[in-house]
């Protein structure tokens, strides 16, 4: 038999050292139940403690089994709304990846990428930044490379990251 203390002032059902804390229904006036597994007694808040033990056929099946199947209920509730919650959160992550890695969010990676990397080789084109017309040349032509990037067959990839073939930057 399972160790039990009941305490309905708390909304406390302990079952074998497991304490759940959920509304339920005891007798008016009980201030707690203790129960060892053998014996055990009820406190009341108006009168004297009455011994359970069993010794009596009826203690455990009438005052302690009650509050067990209780606390049974409530854990296995807790469970199902536990695992429906991974269930959802698992359902609500396999969405986020699956709009994440859709091919127009990996275009859309892979175009701000290439913006990115558009915008870092602006300068050169400035008419005062000091580059002669090869260097111009190959700037010019890394960046062709980079805007023809997303027609390329295999566009998007993986939206800019590791496995797109990304045009070499030139050292100037």
């Amino acid at each position: 038999m399972p160790v039990v203390t009941v305490v309905p002032s708390d909304k406390l059902i302990f079952l074998d050292g497991t304490a759940l804390i959920f509304d339920f229904t005891a007798p008016s006036g009980m201030h707690a139940l203790q129960w060892d597994g053998q014996q055990g007694h009820i406190e009341w808040e108006d009168d004297y403690n009455w011994p359970l033990s069993t010794d009596d056929a009826t203690a455990y099946d009438d005052e302690v089994a009650p509050f067990v199947a209780l606390w049974q209920a409530e854990k296995e509730r807790l469970e199902l709304e536990t695992a429906a919650r991974a269930a959802e959160e698992a359902e609500a992550e396999a969405a986020r990846l699956a709009a994440y890695n859709s091919a127009t969010a990996r275009a859309s990676r892979l175009r701000t990428e290439r913006d990115a990397r558009l915008a870092a080789t602006d300068k050169y084109l400035l008419a005062d930044y000091p580059v002669g017309p090869e260097e111009l040349g190959i700037i010019r032509a890394y960046r062709q490379a980079l805007r023809d990037l997303p027609d390329q067959p295999g566009a998007p990839w993986d939206g800019g990251g590791d496995e797109t073939p990304w045009p070499v930057i030139p050292q100037l």
